[in-house]
Parts: C-alpha cells; structure tokens; sequence
C-alpha cells in the first residue's frame, strides 16, 4: 500500500520583526525551547540533524533534517526531510511593517514508517486526524515563536 502525499500550506502573522524571525528559525537546534511539540534537536554538524517530533497523537516522529537552502535575504528557509517524514519543508518570510513578518509554511512529505502508521495515513477516516494534528502543531509552534522573535 502506498503511503498518500501530504501537502501543508499555511500563513501566520508573526508580531515580531522578519530578521529576528528568521534568526529564530535558523536555530533549529534551540526550537524546542518554544515550539513544544518539537522534543528534541541533535544537530549532526552544521547543515544536518535529527527532531523528534510529538503532537497531540501518541506517537512520536524521528525525522532527519538536511538544510536545502537558507538565504536571509529573501528570507527562505528549506529543508529536506527523511525517516519517519520524506520530503521538505520551507518556510517563507516577509516584512509586514517594521514589527510584524508573515510568514509561509509548505510541506510536502509521505510518511517514511511501515505498518500501521503508514497504512492509517493512507486511510480516508485517519487523514482528518492526521491533518488536524499537523494543524495544532503548527499552531503552538507560531505562539512559540512569536514570543521566541519578539524577545530579539
């Protein structure tokens, strides 16, 4: 059974200034300060790493992070994702006044897991609980990150 695609794509109003933003964000290795779904950050070295990731499901997410791209000047940040998730995720800043930053998330990624986890993505009743996990995550994670940029 293949495993579906999950595309995310969401925008968040960040009452915080895009540099210091976007220095939040580079610092993957300190998100589980304000982001408490992300459990754990072990860097690898400069450009490679492991999270572990657990929402609102009881069940916890090993992903291999591997910095794509990350260019403060147009303020993008992408990675891409292996192990339990495959594929990437990015986000996107823009400057909205001097003390706010929209900022745009995408992901797209198939869950990397075997057995049960991959077949209950696959499955139409589990999907929606999927997507509303992902959904709460996020959620958390820009209050986070909110407070996180606002005290740069």
């Amino acid at each position: 059974m293949t495993t579906r695609l999950f595309r995310f794509a969401s925008s968040h109003g960040v009452a915080a200034a895009r540099d210091a933003v976007f220095e939040v964000l580079q610092d993957a290795e300190h998100w589980p300060q304000w982001w408490p779904q992300i459990r754990s950050v072990t860097p690898y070295d400069d450009t490679h790493g492991c999270a572990e990731i657990r929402s609102v499901l009881p069940l916890t997410l090993r992903i291999e992070l591997a910095t794509e791209l990350v260019d403060a000047e147009s303020g993008v940040l992408r990675a891409t994702l292996s192990g339990d998730l495959v594929g990437w995720s990015q986000f996107a800043l823009r400057a909205d006044g001097p003390e706010r930053t929209i900022l745009d998330y995408t992901q797209e990624v198939r869950l990397g897991v075997p057995g049960l986890v991959g077949r209950l993505a696959s499955s139409f009743v589990a999907r929606p609980v999927l997507i509303a996990n992902h959904a709460a995550m996020m959620r958390s994670g820009m209050r986070g990150l909110q407070r996180a940029a606002s005290r740069r």
